[in-house]
């Protein structure tokens, strides 16, 4: 199977399975099962009721039905999850969690060459699968294991991994402390690649880093730093390995009432590599996560909302999703990380060569009404503009390719339905307009998705 049909069957499943949900500030643009459900993330010590129970289990079935068209090629898929968890007490304030998930991509139709050679694919998957222990106090957590493990905002990194983590709360400061490996993921379920060698082999990566924030006045501050240790495999000849630092500061929290913000800026410096030589540049990169929710206190929970996102480009970069720069006459200017980050249904950035300036609302239409099987609904709208930082350079790998700052537009309408408290359905429609980055060749994309979440 060709690498692109291969990234694009990963993504769809990365999308579906709700991977890309988990960054801890979200505009809920994916919306595809509650973690809370799961309880992946929740715990950082047993609740009274679990301590009763022992044992808890339950099963998430998540169908998806995902169309994409972009310049006269087009794509249907469905993808059906369903994940299988349980979770049962050892000892005083500690629990083991394990949860397997089948991911099934059902090709429905594939029209056209973009998307060629697609198949059907079925993936199993240890996805979870770790210990943790508390003090009584519960101001210690420690975790080990396969889970999520998570930096900030979740640019830098929001994903599953097989390490450790040590978090400590405190009334000054709390601290987290983490390191964990990629290579034990499952190849078609491996996030993290860089190279065809990533592809091929499932991305080898060490991550090692830590967090210390604190709390002042309903305002949270934060500073981190993590490491990125490539041990892919290379070919004869070249040097691929990419090799990375970050460090950022950030801060979130509620001003005059009704106000919730949060902004993060990240530095990353390292090292890369021309493709096909041995030519080594230092990275100097740079970007920026920010965003402003007002939660206006009147009929249907109206919210307004903006969002300017940012990473730097590279005029010696032609793609942003391979470690490998095309040429070298500076250093690396081009951001890449490896968490996720949600700019748009259609266009689905990656937060490199870009600004992104974002704005829309959202209301609950039902939330006067008797029923409470209606009461839930959320409709949203949001408007994007993308610019590039680096008219010379692409976007993602390779999109946008005109010497041209302006990428585009896109619109997305969003859904979100919570039928019952195990039932859940979302509806999400985007569309992307093409600049004049774009050749004329470039058609609008439309981007299509909808599903349904239950939990047993």
């Amino acid at each position: 199977m060709k690498k692109i049909d291969l990234f694009l069957i990963i993504s769809l499943l990365l999308v579906s399975t709700g991977l890309l949900a988990q960054a801890p500030v979200s505009d809920e643009d994916r919306f595809f099962y509650s973690e809370d459900a799961s309880e992946d993330m929740a715990f950082l010590t047993p609740d009274t009721s679990y301590k009763t129970k022992g044992f808890q289990y339950g099963v998430i079935l998540n169908p998806v039905l995902v169309y994409e068209k972009d310049s006269g090629s087009s794509l249907t898929s469905s993808i059906i999850n369903a994940r299988v968890w349980g979770k049962t007490a050892l000892w005083n304030n500690s629990f083991l969690y394990i949860r397997v998930k089948n991911s099934y991509l059902a090709v429905l139709a594939d029209t056209g060459t973009a998307y060629g050679g697609i198949e059907n694919d079925n993936v199993l998957d240890l996805d979870l699968a770790y210990f943790s222990q508390s003090t009584a106090s519960g101001n210690i957590v420690f975790s080990a294991g396969r889970k999520y493990y998570n930096l900030g905002t979740g640019v830098v990194l929001n994903g599953r991994g097989d390490g450790a983590e040590l978090l400590y709360f405190s009334r000054l400061v709390d601290v987290k402390v983490f390191g964990l490996y990629t290579g034990l993921l499952l190849k078609d379920n491996n996030p993290y690649g860089l190279s065809t060698r990533d592809i091929a082999d499932g991305a080898e990566r060490i991550f090692a880093g830590g967090q210390l924030a604190t709390s002042v006045s309903n305002q949270n501050l934060y500073i981190f730093g993590m490491a990125q240790i490539d041990q892919a495999d290379e070919d004869e000849g070249t040097k691929s390995r990419y090799n990375s630092q970050y460090y950022a500061a950030g801060a979130n929290g509620v001003f005059l009432k009704d106000f919730f913000y949060y902004g993060e800026f990240i530095y990353e410096t390292g090292e890369s590599y021309v493709s096909d030589t041995y030519e080594k540049s230092t990275i100097a990169a740079y970007a920026v996560n920010t965003g402003l929710n007002y939660y206006i206190p009147v009929k249907l929970n109206p919210v307004l909302s903006l969002q300017y996102a940012y990473g730097s480009g590279d005029k010696d970069r032609d793609d942003y999703t391979t470690g490998n720069r095309s040429s070298s006459t500076e250093d690396d200017s081009g951001f890449i990380s490896f968490g996720t980050f949600s700019g748009g249904f259609a266009l689905k950035p990656t937060l490199s060569n870009i600004h992104i300036f974002r704005g829309g609302a959202s209301f609950t239409p039902f939330a006067e009404a008797q029923s409470p099987y209606i009461k839930k609904m959320t409709a949203g709208v949001k408007y994007a503009y993308y610019m590039k930082d680096v008219a010379e350079s692409s976007i993602k790998s390779g999109a946008a390719g005109e010497d041209n700052k302006h990428i585009g537009h896109g619109v997305d309408l969003s859904l979100r339905w919570q039928i019952f408290y195990d039932m859940s359905f979302y509806l999400n429609y985007g569309i992307f307009l093409p600049g004049d980055a774009y050749s004329d060749a470039q058609e609008d994309i439309h981007y299509i998705q909808s599903g349904f979440n239950f939990s047993f």
